[in-house]
């Protein structure tokens, strides 16, 4: 379908509550737009649902498809959207049989927005409703960068997406969204949805407004002759030390790489207090759900988590992320600190690592799936470590890595820094 009407966009846009499309949007909306498949990497906050909604709320009566994987956005992303009066719906494992069917005979009949994880793609009755639903114009697939993986353990149903495509009687028209992917994602993801023509549209990743620091905090470095403190006291005190720079504006998150460190961090902090929750995976979905709620009504600003938390969460004052331990991947590392800063006021965020992260985290990696997938998520590991050896601007050594022609040295990073002083 080809939309030309300036006069129905503007129409559109207002219904969302939004005025102009962003620079970076207009390009790959265009594109959306002519109804061409497109691969679209955009840092966080940067306006990636947009480009699937707008087009739906133009074309009023088809049904886009949106394949996300974490239930809370999705949840989010439809009550934004229905308070706005468009027809939209999620549909998951926690609706009754009844509720199920209902939803999806209705957005198969009327249109709208309809979203599910890929592991609804499984059951036969969604699948042949949807095979069967002349409405069906658009598929987005949200984090795109998840495809690549999904041969290995995680989220395998997403590597079903494709075949589910090629199983359509009318081809829709593909969305591919992303944060992050490298030139090689890049070409998987292409593989993997069957959309080699796609045209590729990429967004600096780098965002002036984030100002990276990197601290080792190895204990081997205090002089001989004075008595240790252990490295989880060490990692403690110099996450309250940045907690102290934050004038409690705003909101902060805490990433840790393990259960066990958020729920002994959290105490901490607690013990300190700090208003201070958390969040991690092992947590109840109630319990998730209001640690969540706390911190976005500013009720408890200080979030202490694994990474199991912030995808998709739409707080735009987040001034400091702070990484108590090393992630698994310069791509999740990447993804967090994208979470700071979204209104574009000037955020920290902060990487604590010791050399023993390395080893951890290699020890984690090699019991994750077979030894293909192993080379690969260690790749993204060793990545990581370049960055926290490397002298170079942190941004252009993050920029080299996923493809983009460096820019300028961001002179605000702590390696820009050092050299300046």
């Amino acid at each position: 379908m080809h939309i030309s009407s300036k006069e129905c966009l503007a129409e559109a846009l207002q219904k969302l509550g939004i005025a102009n499309l962003r620079p970076q949007q207009e390009a790959p909306m265009e594109a959306i737009l002519n109804n061409e498949d497109v691969i679209v990497l955009m840092p966080t906050s940067g306006g990636k649902s947009l480009l699937y909604q707008l087009p739906a709320v133009v074309e009023h009566g088809s049904l886009t498809l949106v394949i996300s994987p974490l239930k809370a956005l999705q949840l989010d992303q439809v009550d934004a959207l229905r308070s706005k009066g468009i027809r939209a719906a999620v549909l998951n494992s926690d609706l009754s049989a009844a509720e199920h069917r209902d939803v999806l005979e209705d957005m198969t009949e009327h249109g709208g927005l309809l979203y599910l994880a890929p592991e609804q793609l499984r059951s036969p009755a969604v699948a042949e409703a949807l095979q069967s639903c002349p409405i069906l114009t658009r598929i987005a697939v949200d984090e795109a960068h998840i495809l690549p993986q999904a041969k290995d353990d995680f989220r395998k149903a997403y590597g079903k997406v494709g075949s589910f495509i090629h199983s359509l009687p009318h081809r829709p028209q593909v969305i591919a969204l992303t944060a992050t992917a490298t030139r090689n994602d890049v070409s998987l993801i292409r593989k993997s949805l069957g959309i080699p023509n796609a045209e590729r549209f990429r967004t600096p990743l780098r965002r002036d407004n984030l100002h990276l620091c990197i601290k080792n905090i190895d204990n081997s470095k205090i002089r001989k002759g004075k008595r240790k403190p252990s490295t989880e006291n060490v990692l403690f005190q110099s996450v309250e030390r940045e907690l102290s720079k934050w004038d409690e504006d705003g909101a902060v998150i805490i990433y840790c790489p393990t259960v066990k460190l958020v729920k002994r961090l959290c105490k901490w902090l607690k013990a300190r207090d700090y208003p201070v929750g958390k969040y991690h995976g092992k947590m109840k979905h109630a319990k998730r759900k209001a640690a969540q709620q706390a911190f976005m009504r500013g009720k408890k600003p200080i979030m202490v988590a694994t990474n199991a938390f912030g995808l998709g969460i739409d707080k735009p004052d987040v001034r400091l992320v702070i990484h108590a331990g090393l992630p698994l991947s310069m791509d999740g590392y990447v993804q967090e600190i994208g979470r700071a800063g979204r209104d574009g006021k000037k955020s920290r965020c902060v990487l604590f690592f010791t050399k023993a992260d390395f080893e951890r985290n290699k020890r984690i990696l090699s019991h994750s799936g077979g030894n293909k997938a192993i080379r690969r998520k260690l790749k993204r590991l060793h990545a990581l470590h370049d960055l926290v050896d490397s002298k170079k601007c942190l941004w252009r050594v993050i920029e080299k890595y996923f493809g983009e022609k460096p820019q300028k040295k961001c002179e605000k990073c702590c390696r820009c820094r050092q050299k300046s002083v």
